[in-house]
């Protein structure tokens, strides 16, 4: 490999972001039976939520019948504001909010949850949570519900937690042109990389493909930091009941040790630092890589097999195990506290018809009644229902907005098993494998500490490690500057003083 190519490393790297990984499973059912509140006569309440979508509703009102149902059943007048874009949705959130104009139910993370507690902005739900204990149960319980508190107060529920779909995925059918077995260990891995960027796997007789590749913005590198038992920089998580920063932890110069051999052995995708997750989908979708860390429906739903058929008809796509190391084997982090919270304004605390009507929505949609019609539709036209089966129809397509109103989240297993029930296998892979918990979300930032340009040269100097730009002999030297230059020593007395308050730790 050309490492010329590396050369605008640290320009390319200052878009590379932590990566969020997309976070354990919560595999909690909806609650058996809910009672469905009787329909009060006269004027119905009118309740409107603001949610991030990537779609939006019916362009025809008449044709919503998800809203039809839940409007008749909970005597309501439920209105959907859907802001396409998670910027454009932050602004419009924050707009409202200022003017006095917010929705009556709202997302945000915990972060800005604590900072709007604070200021005054969101209502306390501590008094009502007694009301609450079918939507309690269903997003997972008391401890999920730590999320959403703030020094003893509950101000936000956390939705309930979608199933994890990343793992590594290998091309099978390469392995077997090297005459290789799967790898199981780290050291494995790098040889299965090696042979797969060197031996011609594809038999065309070009040196045309690499070992590896993935987006760097995103979570590439999970399960190698994984396999040294520790994170990408900058992640909080508990050893032995000790609080530990990755960029602390003793075997981190050994996971950078270990990515640096990948770049110098020459089995990393030259354009790796650039990439996107549509360049690495599609370097994967037409024989360019043979692994890297990818989620499930990208590579089994029925679209996405018809691609890999059409560029690459005999390629064979399977799910490994995160390789093992001397940290154990880790399939990347969840980040725990890290879940979408709904909140309510405070000005709901003067409307306490409306607060009713709320409160019973969220009861219902946590009902497998109201969990079943906001995943599915109506029982005999968009699925037909026999026992606890459920058999989608040829209608369900009409409800592809059904997300939209799945306010409290969903149980994410049925849900999968009804709508994808030929997956089953990869699914139960990714939501399987072994995650560090990491506490981040917990953190808030401390006054005088600047994230955006600690992340920033963070990032920086963790590629100019990886590629050789810095030697690893200045490691020490790194933490120093982060020390002393970005105040990381304020950020991590904080954050050890804050999850002891919140009894998340021992100290």
């Amino acid at each position: 490999m050309d490492l010329k190519r590396w050369q605008s490393v640290p320009t390319l790297v200052t878009c590379v972001l932590l990566a969020f990984s997309l976070a354990g499973c919560n595999q909690q059912s909806a609650s058996p039976e809910s009672s469905v509140p009787n329909n009060q006569t006269g004027a119905k309440v009118k309740i409107e939520v603001l949610v991030s979508a990537i779609n939006n509703l019916p362009t025809d009102p008449a044709m919503d019948m998800i809203k039809k149902e839940l409007d008749t059943k909970l005597g309501i007048d439920l209105k959907i504001t859907a802001v396409v874009g998670d910027e454009d949705y932050k602004n419009q959130r924050n707009l409202r909010l200022a003017s006095n104009t917010s929705a009556d139910l709202f997302y945000v993370d915990r972060r800005d949850m604590i900072k709007l507690s604070q200021q005054g902005s969101l209502l306390d739900l501590s008094p009502h949570m007694d009301k609450l204990q079918a939507t309690k149960q269903f997003v997972g319980g008391e401890e999920a519900m730590t999320t959403g508190t703030v020094k003893g107060r509950v101000f936000g529920i956390p939705k309930a937690s979608p199933a994890p779909q990343f793992t590594l995925w290998l091309r099978q059918d390469w392995l077997e042109q090297v005459g290789m077995q799967v790898p199981v260990t780290i050291s494995e891995l790098l040889h299965v990389m090696k042979a797969f960027t060197e031996q011609d796997p594809d038999r065309n007789g070009k040196n045309d493909t690499y070992g590896f590749t993935g987006n760097p913005q995103f979570n590439a590198l999970d399960q190698i930091f994984g396999a040294y038992g520790t994170t990408y920089l900058g992640k909080f998580y508990l050893k032995d009941g000790k609080l530990v920063n990755s960029i602390y932890d003793p075997r981190i110069k050994q996971a950078l040790g270990f990515m640096n051999e990948m770049v110098k052995q020459g089995v990393v995708d030259p354009d790796f630092l650039a990439n996107t997750k549509g360049q690495q989908k599609d370097k994967a979708y037409q024989g360019q890589v043979g692994l890297l860390n990818f989620n499930w429906p990208v590579v089994v739903n029925s679209d996405a097999a018809k691609q890999i058929s059409a560029f690459q008809p005999q390629a064979k796509w399977v799910q490994i195990q995160a390789p093992t190391g001397p940290g154990g084997s880790y399939n990347g982090y969840d980040d725990v506290g890290a879940r979408s919270m709904m909140v309510m304004p405070a000005s709901l605390q003067k409307e306490p018809e409306k607060l009713q009507k709320i409160i019973e929505l969220l009861n219902y949609l946590s009902s497998t009644e109201g969990s079943r019609l906001v995943q599915y539709g109506l029982p005999g036209i968009h699925y037909q229902l026999s026992g606890e089966t459920i058999t989608p129809t040829e209608q369900i397509h009409d409800v592809v907005y059904s997300h939209l109103y799945q306010l409290v989240g969903r149980d994410e297993m049925t849900y999968l098993q009804t709508k994808f029930p030929d997956a089953e296998p990869y699914y139960r892979f990714a939501i399987e494998q072994s995650r560090l918990k990491v506490l981040d979300a917990f953190i808030e930032l401390p006054p005088g500490f600047n994230a955006a340009d600690a992340n920033r040269y963070i990032m920086e100097e963790t590629f100019k490690f990886i590629y050789d730009k810095r030697p690893l002999s200045e490691y020490d030297d790194f933490v120093h500057t982060l020390e002393k230059t970005y105040h990381y020593e304020l950020y991590m007395e904080s954050a050890i003083k804050q999850l002891v308050e919140q009894d998340l730790l021992n100290q």
